[in-house]
């Protein structure tokens, strides 16, 4: 966003004109709200506004309810979502020291600590998106900066560092690329007293430093991020596996099963992605009492019913070697139908098999698709639970 048109939202008048929007304006149509406005506001005005009604649109979207703040298109895209930057501001708020956002950005992550009463400051280094989360999170001082050289000492403060990772075509999984650049954010949380790094919860592990304690957050059936964190009342070492709205957890030092494989039982459970990304399923597994389907896949099996909201639990209907020919029969003639398809090391998209298999009717199940001891094939399975989707985010076909 240019800095004029910052400088406008910021303003009285820009305010004043954004307040007075009615409730469902969007409904219209970019086009529409562009056409309605011109009528009423210079054709500069009438396009900032436009561009914030479009952006709480698409923000109500992605995080499943409106938004009060000032947004900038590449601000949206990099911002936190609110539940999880809650529970991040609630962590932070256990310190006791107030909170630097070295990468503040519009300002999501710095208005939840704000909202946790903490002392707490921003830093940017775009001007136009300074004036924004200073508008969006008046509690906070904010300030335009580079996140490498911080204005202040971190000695005794609790840092939030989120780099950039976009480069000016597309997101980058590179640590290598992100800006600032990925050994500058390990110096910063080195030198704060305490702090968080966010990274895509894709990272390789073999980036993630020993010393400190990493978390995979999902919300619903997304993913949302890793996060490193450091100094005061961290763990060096340790994981932790969190499923967000509800916050159950799990962590790398709780008692793990038994490494070796067991022969498919009664029902099988799928960990959730957290879980999986976190390395901890043979931790899971321990819980629920059930064991790897082979050292390669995720699934886990058991002989008795357990629930876990880290886990989808299924009864074991039926197992057969993969094919569509075998797999159409089965169906029809056990009166099922495939509601839902999932995969781990399996080598077809959910998606191409519900092509492949064609309509069906009867009672539904489920379709896992694995590959156990070299060999691929199907479980049929009936769920023993479900965990809702949050927002946009969706479960597998």
């Amino acid at each position: 966003m240019d800095l004029t048109r910052a400088r406008y939202l910021v303003s009285a008048r820009g305010r004043a004109a954004l307040d007075s929007l009615p409730e469902g304006l969007d409904a219209l149509g970019p086009l529409g709200v562009s056409a309605l406005l011109r009528k009423a506001y210079p054709a500069a005005e009438a396009s900032a506004l436009a561009e914030q009604v479009e952006l709480r649109s698409r923000a109500r979207g992605r995080f499943g309810g409106p938004s009060p703040l000032l947004l900038s298109s590449g601000g949206l895209q990099m911002m936190t979502h609110p539940v999880v930057a809650e529970r991040r501001a609630r962590r932070l708020a256990e310190l006791g020291l107030p909170v630097a956002d070295l990468t503040c950005g519009l300002g999501g992550d710095l208005s939840a600590v704000a909202g946790g009463r903490a002392v707490c400051a921003g830093l940017d280094r775009d001007a136009a998106t300074v004036l924004l989360a200073a508008a969006n999170v008046p509690a906070a001082g904010v300030a335009r900066g580079e996140a490498a050289a911080p204005p202040f000492a971190l000695a005794n403060v609790a840092v939030v560092i989120d780099p950039s990772r976009r480069t000016s075509v597309r997101r980058t999984f590179d640590p290598a690329a992100f800006s600032p650049p990925w050994e500058t954010c390990l110096r910063l949380l080195r030198e704060a007293r305490a702090g968080v790094l966010k990274v895509n919860p894709g990272v390789d592990h073999s980036d993630l430093p020993a010393d400190m304690e990493v978390e995979f957050v999902q919300l619903g059936r997304g993913m949302r991020e890793a996060a490193i964190w450091a100094g005061a009342g961290a763990e060096p070492g340790l994981r932790r596996a969190v499923l967000l709205p509800s916050g159950p957890e799990i962590r790398s030092g709780e008692p793990a099963c038994d490494p070796a494989p067991a022969a498919l039982g009664a029902y099988l459970f799928d960990p959730q992605s957290c879980v999986t990304r976190a390395g901890l399923v043979r931790q899971l597994g321990a819980r629920l009492g059930a064991r790897l389907i082979d050292p390669h896949v995720a699934y886990l099996t058991g002989e008795a019913a357990a629930a876990d909201p880290l886990a989808d639990g299924f009864a074991v209907l039926d197992v057969l070697p993969f094919g569509v020919a075998r797999l159409k029969t089965r169906l029809r003639d056990a009166g099922w139908r495939a509601q839902e398809i999932r995969r781990r090391a399996f080598p077809v998209e959910p998606d191409e098999l519900r092509r492949l298999l064609g309509p069906q009717q009867g009672d539904a199940v489920t379709l896992l698709c694995t590959t156990i001891a070299g060999k691929r094939v199907v479980v049929f399975g009936r769920p023993l639970s479900k965990i809702p989707a949050i927002g946009p985010d969706r479960g597998t076909a």
